[in-house]
């Protein structure tokens, strides 16, 4: 990486001089030309040249006109592709090779976007650490973030204190390869911080102010909450296989030393040791083979995924 001098600050690589600001949406008609006039004021202070992609993803009110009228890029889907799918077709079109991503609604304040671009000097992706209010969650948001940070803590080993943040900055060759792990719905972001922790990319958390959405909020809690531990499950399973087989191996070995100890003291669990043991070790053998075949498929397209880009 090249290395920049300036006031005594040593830079990693090469200060940000552009970034293409993602904008994913669907329906927000009330917030979306607010949100681009935030992108613009923030932006034209600093000195970086930038351009707004705003992808609306199946709309159905005047949220697609509001952009078009404000003068930025605009993608559409025509059906609802969702959230991770919007910003990595966002991300594709995008003409610099620096993203920022953050959401239509309200929340989060662009004029955050210049620290965090400069921060990016240092660091492969920066992520805005949102305050917590009274006013900006509800007691049902704050369990699930905090059954969230648990779940992918005991998965994949990573700490992180906002996974799921909306607002970002990242090098842009620093996630396309990966489009085939990263899932394309709300938990786009989730699954892209545990993917960048645990691959070793330098991510920086920085504390930003958020708000309270203008509009419906489109978050289904059970439904996304079922598709990040599956998504996490994969990234773990790829990057980091030994954590998932240890426990299958674990819960094998407790099991079945608890069929061992009960045994000595049970006639009837004597009687049955051997079926136990077997009900025990099969499934979780199965499990093991399964999960192997599983790994190397998704190794296998993650090359495949990785060569169709290097010769794009």
């Amino acid at each position: 990486m090249s290395k920049n001098l300036d006031s005594g600050v040593e830079y990693l690589q090469l200060p940000i001089r552009s970034v293409s600001v993602v904008v994913p949406c669907k329906n927000e008609e009330d917030a979306i030309q607010l949100t681009i006039q935030g992108i613009k004021n923030a932006l034209d202070s600093a000195s970086v040249e930038y351009e707004i992609i705003i992808v609306d993803d199946g709309s159905n009110d005047g949220t697609r006109q509001k952009a078009i009228d404000a003068g930025v890029r605009v993608l559409v889907h025509e059906i609802n592709m969702g959230y991770g799918n919007s910003i990595m077709n966002g991300i594709k079109i995008a003409k610099y090779p620096v993203i920022a991503m953050l959401d239509a609604d309200g929340t989060y304040d662009p004029a955050e976007l210049p620290k965090m671009l400069e921060a990016l000097s240092r660091h492969d992706m920066v992520i805005g650490v949102r305050k917590w209010t009274p006013d900006n969650t509800s007691l049902t948001g704050r369990f699930f973030r905090t059954a969230l940070y648990y779940t992918i803590l005991f998965l994949s080993g990573v700490k992180a204190p906002d996974f799921n943040s909306g607002l970002r900055v990242f090098h842009k060759k620093n996630i396309l390869d990966y489009r085939s792990v990263i899932c394309p719905t709300f938990s786009f972001t989730t699954t892209l911080t545990v993917l960048f922790l645990q691959a070793n990319h330098s991510v920086n958390f920085m504390p930003i102010e958020y708000s309270q959405r203008i509009g419906r909020s489109k978050v289904n809690y059970i439904k996304d909450a079922i598709k990040t531990f599956n998504y996490v499950f994969s990234i773990t399973s790829i990057l980091r296989p030994y954590r998932i087989n240890m426990f299958f191996i674990i819960s094998a070995v407790l099991m079945n030393g608890f069929v061992m100890i009960s045994s000595l003291f049970s006639p009837f669990i004597q009687s049955i040791q051997l079926g136990l043991h077997t009900i025990i070790s099969v499934p979780l053998l199965i499990a093991s083979l399964s999960l192997s075949a599983y790994v190397n498929t998704r190794i296998y397209h993650y090359h495949l995924n990785k060569k169709t880009s290097d010769d794009m």
